[in-house]
């Protein structure tokens, strides 16, 4: 698939069908990611894949509202980022996470980002403290997202050119 048909049909899904991800497109998402720009090349990133389907249902309720699609698909990505190597960590770690999307439609699946980092689990936990308990991070990591992997279980058409929102890009000046 060529870079701008990627870039025009991504779209963010939430169904997918029980069909299991190739190991081979797992590791070109990986290798996707992992050629990520960051900042100095600091590598600030970490990466848990998850195909356990229990432990996707756990991940599934790491954020209220927001994350309930990952129990039914057949591959998450949690995006961890280390603060201690990176002042812009959480930047690199969106960097890496639009990466694996953007691999994962090149490959033909879809994918849905699940943002953790500033949510809650709980009244007492954030999205964060639970996901990196439940996966036995190390304290430095801060989860950033959790990716939703897969093929998809819904058709959806890309956005048309009058659906951009072209009234948000200013030349020269604002």
């Amino acid at each position: 698939m060529e870079f701008f048909d990627v870039i025009q049909k991504r779209r963010s899904m939430r169904k997918f069908s029980d069909r299991r991800v190739e190991k081979e497109k797992i590791d070109q998402i990986i290798d996707s990611a992992m050629r990520a720009p960051s900042a100095r090349n600091s590598r600030s990133s970490e990466l848990v894949i998850v195909s356990d389907p229990h432990v996707l249902s756990q991940l599934s309720i790491a954020k209220p509202g927001g994350a309930g699609f990952i129990k039914d698909a057949p591959l998450a990505i949690v995006v961890f980022a280390d603060p201690g190597k990176s002042g812009p960590s959480i930047e690199n770690a969106a960097i890496i996470g639009i990466y694996i999307q953007l691999a994962a439609q090149a490959l033909g699946l879809g994918s849905c980002w699940s943002h953790m980092r500033g949510n809650n689990y709980n009244e007492t936990q954030s999205s964060t403290e639970y996901v990196s308990s439940l996966l036995n991070a190390p304290k430095n990591l801060e989860v950033e997202c959790i990716i939703a992997v897969g093929y998809s279980g819904e058709d959806k058409a890309p956005y048309g050119k009058d659906e951009l929102s072209k009234d948000l890009v200013h030349l020269e000046r604002y």
